[in-house]
């Protein structure tokens, strides 16, 4: 592994996860190759180790939750049929719901135990109740600017992608 090039890991940040919200941080949705660890995940290990046994349950909490909920968002934005916008409006769609359950209402914690209670029982997707209710919940979660930066996301990216696409017709 070329240490010039490995991620390093936020500095003003505390919260675990948002070490994989970074984007030289997000894991590869398709990887199937080796993974290495080692002296380059020395900072990693000493901040985990820093952070309190509360901090790290309820970040490990939420790691959990958005391991179910990102798929099933994922799947949701693929239906809105954005294209080549879709990695971007999907980044942004995952900052917005991480930033939903960070402190969830007492009624949406409760969901969520319940949908990773259900996950833990490992039963076909067909017969989980609660999985079926994700983008019921997540598109009643959020908000009308969530939305809105979406829309703004997909729109400047295909702006952009049609300014790059005219200069190299100019070339």
């Amino acid at each position: 592994m070329d240490p010039t090039t490995t991620p390093q890991p936020p500095q003003t940040s505390v919260d675990l996860i948002d070490y994989f919200n970074e984007q030289t941080w997000s894991p590869v949705d398709d990887w199937e190759g080796p993974t290495e660890a080692g002296a380059d995940l020395k900072p990693y290990v000493e901040k985990l180790a820093s952070v309190p046994a509360e901090k790290y349950r309820q970040q490990r909490w939420q790691m959990c939750v958005l391991s179910v909920l990102w798929p099933e968002l994922k799947r949701w934005l693929q239906s809105w049929d954005l294209g080549q916008s879709f990695d971007a409006v999907y980044q942004v769609a995952k900052q917005r719901v991480h930033q939903q359950i960070k402190q969830p209402t007492p009624d949406q914690k409760e969901w969520l135990d319940a949908l990773l209670t259900e996950a833990d029982q490992k039963l076909p997707p067909g017969e989980r109740k609660q999985l079926s209710a994700v983008i019921p919940k997540l598109s009643s979660w959020l908000t009308a600017e969530d939305y809105k930066a979406l829309s703004e996301v997909a729109a400047r990216d295909i702006a952009e992608r049609e300014m790059q696409q005219r200069h190299h017709q100019l070339l």
